[in-house]
């Protein structure tokens, strides 16, 4: 018997036509550490670009199949994630995994969600899920799709389509990526979150600078100059609270 060829990762990659600089250098050094630590593994990247997320996910999700994909790796274009990204996600196992990405504009929270059914009133409350200070492993709901690790045999056994909205009573619209987890649950699939993977996970927004940013003395983690009262300044190298972790 031959040797069993290693597991083809298709990375896909919808955008509105640009990539943050970042995810790409992150993309180029995560394709060459998968190349070497799984020599016996394949990888295929897939983007397409547009405005309709639901529809970009979809034909992604179908080439990839079509192409013999074991796993769909989802990166959204505007992460940053570490090198081991496709090993340490394999490597767990799970049907749907990924980040609890946080969001890039204030107020910040996590984008992972539980949904809490009322079959009397049937109502469905939704409770966003934090990864600051947790570990391990956690089942939720749903994930966003910013790095999300899916086995294909989850696309194979759940009805078409994968993504969309939906609007659920008394609810705001649900995005695409909450659609996929749920209609992947009613398939028999789990959804898992890595706190641990999540607190090394980046979401580059945007912020246009000017002189309010300057801190003042008494306002912690800033890398700009501190100024002090009578007009002397002294270099702060903490951390801003508005930047991802290095």
């Amino acid at each position: 018997m031959g040797k069993k060829k290693g597991h083809k990762v298709a990375i896909c990659i919808p955008t509105r036509g640009e990539m943050e600089v970042g995810t790409a250098f992150d993309l180029a050094l995560m394709c060459g550490y998968d190349s070497r630590f799984r020599k016996d593994g394949q990888q295929a990247l897939y983007t397409v670009a547009g405005t309709l997320i639901f529809d970009q996910r979809e034909k992604l999700a179908e080439t990839a199949l079509k192409e013999g994909a074991d796993y769909i790796l989802w990166v959204d274009a505007d992460m940053r994630f570490p090198k081991n990204t496709i090993q340490h996600l394999i490597s767990l196992d799970k049907d749907i995994v990924g980040a609890n990405a946080t969001t890039r504009v204030p107020p910040i929270h996590g984008t992972a969600k539980n949904a809490w059914i009322n079959k009397e009133e049937k109502t469905i409350t939704w409770q966003k899920i934090s990864s600051k200070d947790k570990k391990g492993l956690e089942r939720v709901t749903a994930i966003g799709c910013g790095v999300m690790m899916v086995k294909a045999d989850v696309f194979r056994n759940t009805p078409r389509p994968w993504f969309w909205f939906e609007q659920l009573p008394g609810e705001k619209l649900l995005g695409e990526d909450v659609y996929f987890c749920v209609k992947a649950h009613d398939a028999g699939y789990e959804t898992w979150v890595d706190h641990d993977f999540s607190n090394v996970i980046g979401h580059v927004g945007s912020h246009t600078f000017g002189w309010h940013d300057v801190a003042s003395k008494e306002e912690d983690g800033s890398d700009e100059l501190l100024y002090t009262k009578d007009g002397s300044c002294e270099l702060s190298w903490a951390q801003r609270p508005d930047q991802p972790d290095s």
